[in-house]
């Protein structure tokens, strides 16, 4: 009879504690998935950007705008009260505005990569460096911009405001007239170009050939 009224015990003990042991267990679940949604949730909204300061100019009008206004722009559709003032100036819409930021346009990544680094690339990037540039390192511009298209397309798409999010210079100047029609043309090309390249069969495997050639060192001389 003892024996029996201590097993019984025993049992309930053990069931207690099975009982306890799962609740602790969902609560530190729940407690790591609570830590790990806020660290994220923390991660996200302290991203920073190099870029810190955007200067449009429009004839002898500049605008200083905070990167993080841009931001919050392409985010929210609300304009700040400086960037109300560069609509104004360029008789924009804030809608036709943050299309022009936010439309993404499906680029290869590889396929950028190699027209920035080409002959034409270095012209077109020259071109576009002249109306958007980082004012103390005016000279780096267009390798600065070289990068941030690059970087920018790395997921398969790019946008204005990708590009700018990658710019690593901390200040920019934009001409406000031509800086955005050089940026949709330079896109244009890439996009003209790519679909040259897709479509064209004869122009892939010469392009394969080519690599080859060059990957692939001579074994002629080894042969002696």
């Amino acid at each position: 009879m003892n024996f029996q009224l201590q097993q019984g015990y025993a049992n309930g003990i053990r069931r207690q504690s099975d009982r306890l042991t799962k609740k602790m267990s969902k609560s530190l679940s729940l407690g790591l998935a609570f830590l790990l949604g806020t660290s994220a949730v923390l991660l996200s909204n302290s991203k920073a950007f190099a870029l810190e300061n955007v200067t449009v100019k429009y004839g002898a009008v500049d605008v200083t705008l905070p990167m993080s206004d841009l931001q919050s722009f392409a985010q929210t559709g609300q304009a700040s009260s400086q960037l109300q003032s560069v609509l104004s100036i360029a008789k924009q819409t804030p809608e036709s505005v943050r299309e022009i930021l936010t439309r993404e346009v499906a680029l290869d990544s590889q396929l950028v990569t190699r027209l920035v680094n080409t002959y034409f690339g270095e012209i077109v990037l020259k071109q576009l460096g002249e109306v958007a540039y980082s004012p103390a390192t005016r000279a780096q511009s267009a390798p600065a911009l070289r990068d941030a298209l690059v970087a920018a397309s790395r997921d398969g798409k790019i946008s204005l405001m990708e590009v700018m999010q990658n710019y690593t210079p901390p200040a920019l100047e934009v001409d406000g007239n031509q800086a955005v029609a050089i940026y949709q043309r330079v896109i244009k090309d890439m996009q003209d170009i790519q679909a040259l390249y897709q479509n064209s069969p004869t122009l892939q495997q010469t392009a394969g050939q080519a690599r080859q050639m060059i990957c692939q060192p001579s074994t002629s001389g080894s042969a002696k």
